[in-house]
């Protein structure tokens, strides 16, 4: 992908948002007289975008769970394959927050199970995770639509 081909897809990703503002977005927050947030107070706004960024982090925690099943489905597919030579940002390292104190126990998340595994094929395991309409195995396993 070259430079104008990502600023295509920034600008396909905006006019997403746009059509989301003209239909949904004006039949909830359309008023008769502006928008619904013209009329609210600051604390309301202040709460409104608190509560967005909750479903934000919700949908990214979402999103996440997802990727990772794509991207174990693609290096399953993949094993033995040369990796990418291209060069990218390296991961972030992670400092710990010496301020923030851990969860206790009972909130923290259960360790995985060390037992060994059945194997599962890729419709098993991955074949309802969907991509762009079809499912993940599908598009792995070479189907064309």
């Amino acid at each position: 992908m070259n430079s104008e081909q990502l600023a295509k897809e920034v600008l396909d990703a905006v006019l997403a948002v746009q059509g989301r503002i003209l239909s949904v977005g004006a039949q909830q927050y359309e008023e008769e007289h502006g928008q619904k947030f013209e009329l609210m107070s600051l604390q309301e706004i202040i709460q409104y975008a608190m509560e967005e960024v909750e479903d934000g982090i919700a949908y990214n925690v979402m999103l996440r769970y997802k990727l990772r099943l794509l991207k174990d489905a693609i290096e399953s597919a993949f094993a033995g394959y040369a990796t990418n030579k291209a060069r990218h940002a390296r991961p972030a390292q992670v400092v710990p927050d010496p301020t923030v104190t851990p969860a206790p126990a009972q909130m923290q998340a259960p360790m995985q199970s060390s037992a060994p595994q059945q194997p599962q094929t890729l419709y098993q395991q991955y074949g309802s995770v969907p991509v762009g309409g079809y499912n993940v195995a599908d598009l792995i396993n070479g189907r064309s639509y």
